[in-house]
């Protein structure tokens, strides 16, 4: 037992002496817990409580097409946004914004949607009144082929996000058709107290299903089509994940070569600690390029063995090897600064591990960020892994080319800049 007191008695003092390897212990933690519980509430909550930008192009102009814009503006789910800098939207330009990730949602109304509504509701009226002995002749003609709104994505938008916003968006044009509809059968009621029977409420059924809601691809390439599952979200995601962790080896092998006396060494040849530290950059900056490979490897080859779709990388898909060479630099930077800035293994690799997964939860990865909270939006800019998701989502998912990724790959580079000469400032002041 006095081994075992003794034993306690110097781990306390080594944790004692360890300030801010003991408030690691506590901060990180509690502020992995409170990002994460204003994430992972997002996902608890429903979409429909949400409210989203949605772009409109009404080409109909007529009294359903207006029912169906009026009830998405009172929407408590729905900013409509019909034009741009005061000019009215157009097909094209929605789809170019959208294309651009900067909107989530489209809706276009097919021209023609008021006069097949208004037909197919003709078309029961006189029906039912034929039946009733009822004079009714409303003018109709002969069913045409289906008519769709028009639903568009932003190409990166989840599977869950798509099935809750065309749900939404059908309940309001059902609710515009059933208006147009009790209009007509208005004038019967006022003759007859009929009821029709459950052959007319058939037909009612399949007439009033000439209209609907469809999600139309923004692009007319075969592979958006076709390559638009779960893979094509999931496996550049987590490969940007699991780069970031490099801040781990990094860390340690800095703070290692501090404690064994190697940097030391170093230190004292003129000149020789910038190239030194250049060559660790790039080293693992390298490593972590090929690691985002192996990764895109096993999406394109393994995935199909366990039964799922085989990743696609985009028309451009040559454009994700300067995108991957960004990533590595900033993942490496980070992991660099981490390793300067801690005196001890203890208090980096958890400070490091923790904040890898605090800025892959804010960056997007586990959640969209479109669902979070409007101050977490915010907050989502400063992650890197928001920029390198975006870079990488521009190219498998928008099918984007190089000069799409300009953007996201200056930030990753300015941030990777920024990181690695504070991690060179904070080693001068050391020594």
């Amino acid at each position: 037992m006095k081994k075992i007191a003794a034993t306690i008695i110097k781990e306390w003092q080594l944790m004692r002496r360890d300030i801010s390897g003991l408030l690691l212990l506590l901060v990180m933690p509690a502020a992995l817990i409170i990002v994460m519980a204003l994430i992972q509430d997002a996902p608890f909550k429903d979409y429909q409580e949400l409210k989203f930008d949605l772009l409109l192009v009404d080409n109909d102009n007529g009294s359903v097409a207006k029912q169906i814009v009026a009830g998405l503006k009172q929407s408590k789910n729905f900013r409509v946004i019909d034009s741009i800098e005061d000019n009215p939207l157009s097909d094209d330009h929605l789809k170019k914004l959208l294309n651009t990730g900067k909107y989530k949602i489209g809706v276009i109304i097919p021209k023609g949607t008021t006069a097949e509504i208004v037909n197919s509701a003709n078309i029961v009226v006189n029906d039912i009144a034929k039946k009733t002995g009822l004079s009714a002749n409303l003018p109709s003609r002969e069913m045409r082929d289906k008519i769709n709104i028009q639903l568009y994505f932003d190409p990166v938008s989840k599977p869950t996000f798509r099935n809750a916003i065309s749900t939404a968006l059908d309940k309001y044009i059902t609710y515009s058709c059933s208006n147009i509809l009790m209009q007509r059968l208005a004038t019967l009621n006022k003759d007859s107290n009929q009821v029709s029977d459950t052959a007319d409420m058939d037909k009612l059924k399949d007439i009033m299903q000439g209209i609907g809601v469809k999600e139309e691809p923004l692009s007319n390439e075969k592979q958006y089509t076709l390559h638009m599952n779960s893979v094509q979200h999931n496996v550049p995601a987590w490969a940007i994940f699991g780069m970031f962790f490099i801040v781990i080896p990094i860390a340690g092998h800095i703070i290692k070569e501090r404690e064994d006396g190697s940097a030391l060494r170093i230190g004292l040849i003129p000149n020789a600690h910038r190239y030194v530290t250049m060559g660790k950059i790039i080293f693992y900056t390298l490593i972590c390029a090929l690691q985002f490979w192996l990764m895109l490897a096993i999406g394109i080859w393994a995935m199909p063995l366990f039964g799922l779709p085989s990743l696609f990388a985009g028309v451009h898909a040559w454009v994700l090897l300067p995108v991957s060479l960004c990533i590595g630099f900033a993942a490496t930077s980070f992991g660099f600064f981490i390793g300067t800035m801690f005196k001890t293994v203890n208090q980096a690799l958890p400070f490091g591990s923790v904040s890898v997964v605090i800025l892959s939860a804010l960056g997007g990865i586990w959640v969209p960020v479109e669902i979070l909270p409007p101050s977490m939006q915010v907050m989502a800019s400063i992650s890197p892994l928001h920029w390198s998701l975006d870079a990488v989502n521009q190219v498998i998912l928008r099918n984007g080319n190089i000069t799409s990724v300009i953007a996201p790959m200056l930030t990753l580079l300015a941030t990777g800049g920024i990181l690695w000469a504070a991690g060179i400032l904070t080693n001068k002041s050391r020594q």
